[in-house]
């Protein structure tokens, strides 16, 4: 899939902000019909991950994710748990090949994704909610924004690799 603008990922976040609570169940119950499995990862990650009055915020960037990606060039194909759960593994790999470089390294391992890595509009703006409130200090960020993260960039590579009809 072709990277999705920062505009159209503006666009989306924007409609998505300006909604009322009763269009966005609307949407995430499309995306439940659409995406199932996708559905069940993100409430799964929330049962697990997150305190009770912060559960729904991953469904919700997860319907942000999948509006945005719904975008692309192509249309998107049902991603299927195994899937998930493949790209999950992968990325917990990566993160723990990063953690065993050193500081420097790591750095260049950043640089590395943010030049290279195909939907990074999308990421920095999941990244950018994420993170609101903890811009000065990210080091203090809950352990949860980081599972959130680990999460969320999952959906994502799994829609960009699986966006073929």
């Amino acid at each position: 899939m072709k990277t999705i603008p920062d505009s159209v990922v503006q666009e989306v976040w924007t409609q998505l902000c300006e909604s009322t609570p009763t269009q966005v169940r609307a949407l995430a119950q499309r995306m439940q019909q659409q995406q199932p499995g996708i559905t069940v990862y993100l409430l799964a990650a929330e049962e697990e991950w997150l305190d009770e009055p912060d559960r729904g915020m991953l469904l919700t960037l997860g319907t942000f994710i999948w509006l945005v990606m719904s975008r692309g060039d192509v249309p998107l194909r049902t991603v299927q748990e195994a899937e998930l759960d493949q790209a999950e593994e992968a990325n917990i790999r990566a993160l723990e090949a990063m953690d065993q470089e050193s500081e420097h390294d790591q750095a260049e391992a950043i640089q590395r994704l943010v030049a290279t890595y195909n939907q990074m509009p999308l990421l920095g703006a999941v990244l950018d909610v994420l993170m609101a409130g903890h811009e000065d200090a990210p080091q203090l960020a809950p352990d949860s924004v980081g599972m959130a993260l680990l999460h969320l960039k999952t959906v994502i590579d799994c829609l960009d690799q699986q966006g073929q009809a």
